[in-house]
């Protein structure tokens, strides 16, 4: 009998827009890799009963938005992919063991926080140029960045923080010069450092990509909970969990007790770049200072920017405020790493294709220094550079930023 999966009864015309912006189609060559092809599946067949091949095919995508942002009919695949991968009994991909326990450690903050207290002094050890270090994404060795005045001053208790900070799993506990620089440049516009609730947890990213939505339920619940004793804005570092946390209202829309909290929650988001920019714009003489050298940089959009919040100019707008930098663009637009999530330990050769695809275009461009808001982005792309010194350095925008307060 056929399984159908619509979005109130909308079906897909089956134009092939989807096939042009796809990354996976565009290095596989295969339709049932396109959008347009696993909904043609998804009306067919059901999930639950699916084959392994089936399974693969529905691993195989990056959940990137880039099929939606294009659909005549406002279609919303990645939602439907999702929601399949929810019925799936079947593991996908390569490396499910460590999909697996990568998930389960994320969706449990305490272990979390363990795993890194233990590993972290560990890692902190790694040779400059070691393999383990450039796998995990970790920054190399001397570009920490320092402590400025306002930081080490305690803050009067009159003076309530203007910000609330969400940094993300990656940022505090394996890359925390993201967190750190992202507390300066929020101390140097609002004079305070922000808030950081400590019962804070992962996102949910990783388990709702998975078809795990128990989980990201229960754990976009906490994070509301855990930002629920004001009603400051929540900064947010890392793209990927910007636009995860941006979701909260449509994950927990059939909950009545959640819903309207959720909603509440999403209306605080303030993602690191808009602040900027919405900061830069309120001190009209503030600049950022010139780089003790010339540079030329290349911005890299996280997909989940791109196509999820639409936030492509604040990040170039600071960029080309700054003196003696150069800003390049790719010669056909914005490209996806092929991080997406898990999707990099799942499908390895496809993300090394799409990957492979957005690092050749970036050599034509020949830019000294990658800098990007998304923490998976920033460990692909890293990874697919290698320690090579005549590569491009790669930094978080807020490390970059915070390197030139003056």
């Amino acid at each position: 009998m056929a399984y159908a999966m619509t979005d109130n009864a909308v079906q897909c015309a089956k134009c092939g827009a989807c096939t042009v912006v796809c990354p996976v189609f565009q290095a596989a060559g295969r339709e049932s890799l396109s959008a347009r092809g696993r909904l043609h599946l998804l009306d067919r067949l059901d999930p639950a009963q699916a084959s392994a091949a089936y399974a693969e095919i529905l691993s195989q995508c990056l959940l990137c938005g880039a099929c939606r942002s294009v659909c005549a009919r406002g279609l919303d695949p990645p939602s439907r992919f999702i929601a399949a991968r929810e019925r799936l009994e079947k593991a996908a991909g390569h490396q499910a063991l460590l999909r697996v326990i990568t998930r389960k450690a994320l969706s449990n903050p305490a272990l979390l926080a363990a795993i890194a207290s233990l590993g972290r002094p560990l890692l902190d050890q790694l040779p400059a140029d070691s393999g383990l270090r450039l796998r995990l994404g970790l920054p190399r060795k001397g570009t920490t960045t320092t402590a400025q005045p306002w930081l080490k001053t305690p803050r009067e208790k009159t003076e309530p923080p203007a910000l609330t900070f969400f940094p993300g799993c990656y940022a505090t506990h394996l890359h925390r010069e993201i967190g750190e620089a992202t507390e300066q440049i929020a101390a140097r516009f609002t004079g305070k450092p922000p808030l950081m609730p400590k019962q804070q947890c992962c996102c949910g990213l990783a388990a709702e990509s998975a078809g795990d939505l128990g989980t990201a339920k229960r754990l976009a619940r906490q994070n509301i909970l855990a930002f629920a004793g004001n009603t400051l804005p929540i900064l947010t570092s890392c793209a990927s969990c910007h636009s995860q946390l941006r979701r909260y209202p449509e994950l927990l829309k059939d909950d009545p007790q959640w819903r309207e909290k959720a909603q509440a929650f999403a209306g605080r988001l303030l993602e690191f770049s808009t602040f900027v920019t919405q900061a830069m714009a309120a001190e009209p003489t503030f600049r950022f200072a010139a780089p003790a050298k010339t540079r030329t940089v290349f911005y890299h959009d996280p997909c989940h920017l791109r196509f999820h919040a639409q936030i492509t100019a604040p990040p170039r707008k600071i960029l080309r405020a700054i003196p003696d930098l150069r800003l390049v663009e790719l010669p056909n637009g914005p490209q996806c790493c092929g991080q997406g999530g898990l999707f990099h330990l799942a499908q390895p050769e496809l993300a090394e294709k799409i990957r492979g695809r957005l690092l050749a275009q970036i050599d034509q461009t020949a830019p000294d220094l990658l800098t990007t808001t998304c923490s998976g982005c920033l460990i692909q792309i890293q990874q697919g550079l290698g320690h090579d010194p005549a590569q491009p350095e790669v930094q978080h925008l807020a490390i970059f930023l915070a390197g030139l307060l003056s």
